[in-house]
């Protein structure tokens, strides 16, 4: 179910946004977050809380679907798709730690790409959520995740993922908004997801364009089918 009245979700302080030059929004974001975090928060979460805009419940449904993966033994690496700072993708690699599993991580870290029709009202999103590398390098440091598993790939989809050399995947997450950019992602990487492996969305209910492109993609692949977690975290557990 598509939660949100509106195509796209609203922007908060979007006056502020106007005067912002928008490399500077990471460092706001997260000195925003550091002031908001919760002194009761567990851990690991505790930690990402500055790095992540990613709902709470989500957050726990990709750690949960780690620790799947590493107790099944399920082959593959661990794939992202739209980092921003890097809180998802510590948790995933931190619930990795002892496969020591590839992560690869791939963002423009110059905000949001271009809409197309399907994305409805969600224009005033381009260009925004510009994220850090160096932000992402401090967060996989604060969870003691190995840097040597990680390999950044920095630019538009369509440019990185042709280069990228990823044979299996066993936790793909797509935070990526839009419509043709989750298409995409789910395009590439989908056929390479193991068996028993797992895609997550993080947007499925915030921004109609990736609805669409999820609700398409099901359509074509029959034996895919979307799982909720309490509600909130939108998943695919690839057939065995």
């Amino acid at each position: 179910m598509f939660e949100s009245d509106f195509d796209a979700p609203r922007q908060s302080y979007p006056r502020l946004r106007k005067l912002l030059p928008r490399t500077l929004q990471p460092f706001f974001r997260g000195l925003r977050k550091k002031l908001q975090r919760p002194s009761t928060l567990p851990e690991p979460y505790r930690s990402v809380f500055p790095f992540t805009q990613v709902h709470l419940v989500r957050q726990e449904n990709l750690l949960r679907l780690a620790e799947r993966l590493e107790s099944n033994n399920i082959p593959g690496a661990v794939v992202e798709c739209g980092v921003l700072d890097g809180g998802t993708a510590a948790l995933m690699a931190y619930a990795t730690n002892k496969s020591g599993r590839e992560v690869h991580l791939f963002d423009s870290w110059e905000g949001l790409p271009g809409v197309s029709e399907k994305d409805g009202d969600a224009a005033m999103w381009v260009g925004e959520c510009v994220g850090s590398q160096r932000r992402v390098v401090s967060v996989f440091h604060a969870l003691g995740v190995d840097p040597t598993r990680v390999t950044f790939h920095k630019g538009w989809f369509k440019d990185t993922f042709p280069k990228a050399s990823i044979n299996q995947i066993a936790l793909l997450h797509i935070d990526a908004d839009f419509h043709d950019s989750v298409r995409l992602a789910l395009e590439t990487w989908e056929p390479r997801v193991s068996p028993g492996g797992y895609i997550q969305f993080d947007d499925y209910s915030a921004f109609i364009g990736c609805k669409r492109a999820v609700d398409e993609y099901l359509t074509k692949h029959e034996h895919l089918r979307l799982e909720i977690f309490k509600g909130v975290a939108y998943y695919i557990h690839k057939p065995v």
